[in-house]
């Protein structure tokens, strides 16, 4: 997952890139995301597309407040640390 960390403002978006180490399979590769910090993230469903190996998703800040990302996959797992800033 790039970048490692997210800092964001209220309101704010940035792209998070996710990576997998083959292409994904027929159907696509779904990633499931959990965060400590739900109303600080907004966020959509992660797939990776079949025949793909990294899917870039739009990640918005929410309300204030800090915590991670917690990613898990038939890939692996990985974590990103998240800071939402007002605005």
């Amino acid at each position: 997952v790039s970048p490692g960390a997210l800092t964001l403002r209220q309101g704010e978006q940035q792209a998070l890139t996710f990576t997998i180490p083959g292409p994904a399979p027929a159907g696509g590769m779904l990633i499931d995301v959990r965060t400590d910090i739900p109303e600080s993230v907004i966020m959509p469903e992660v797939l990776v597309p079949a025949g793909q190996t990294s899917v870039t998703v739009p990640v918005q800040g929410g309300k204030p407040g800090s915590g991670s990302l917690f990613f898990t996959s038939s890939a692996g797992e990985s974590t990103v640390a998240v800071t939402v800033t007002g605005r």
